[in-house]
């Protein structure tokens, strides 16, 4: 036996490990193998330091830090059960809800503004002049835009996994719009 070889307690003294963990790194092959209950020193100390090194690299490469999984997992719970506490309270609208809404005022704006040449013409007919029709027109306008300052579009819980507008919410004019009472404009 070599002077550097110490039995198993003064190795784990050392190590500042238990009996039983320096014989689990000896079966690892960690530590060599002992001989008669006696183990290298020398051997000991730099196959544990190298397995420390190991387990270092192993921690910065990205293996999984249980801790700080945990406490990910646990602040994303809590997002989410404060994301649930707003929508209750109706202070926090998902984000299809709000599309949904836009497209509802969207597509009503659309309609209405598409319409507003056939309702316009025979009445801007009987207008006498340019500045007379002018009026006709952004009076029209601005009842449009007052009608749309107050929507009554309600915010749905479920949105149209479609995304089809329903002609009855729609102005009852369709997707197409108003049709034209007559042809194109003859300006």
């Amino acid at each position: 036996m070599s002077s550097s070889a110490q039995p198993i307690g003064v190795i784990a003294k050392l190590l500042d490990l238990s009996e039983r963990r320096v014989q689990q790194l000896s079966r690892e092959g960690v530590i060599p193998k002992a001989e008669r209950g006696q183990y290298d020193l020398i051997g000991a100390v730099r196959g544990y330091v190298r397995f420390l090194r190991d387990q270092a690299v192993k921690a910065q490469a990205g293996a999984p830090d249980y801790a700080a999984e945990r406490a990910r997992f646990i602040r994303a719970r809590a997002d989410l059960a404060e994301m649930e506490a707003a929508e209750k309270r109706r202070t926090l609208i998902a984000a299809e809800q709000i599309e949904a809404a836009w497209i509802a005022v969207l597509a009503l704006l659309r309609t209405r503004l598409l319409a507003l040449p056939d309702r316009l013409a025979p009445q801007a007919f009987d207008q006498s002049t340019v500045g007379d029709i002018r009026n006709l027109i952004r009076a029209a306008i601005r009842e449009v835009l007052d009608d749309l300052a107050q929507p009554d579009i309600e915010i749905e819980t479920e949105v149209d996994p479609e995304g089809i507008a329903d002609p009855e919410t729609d102005g009852g004019e369709g997707a197409g719009g108003a049709a034209p009472a007559a042809g194109p404009d003859d300006q």
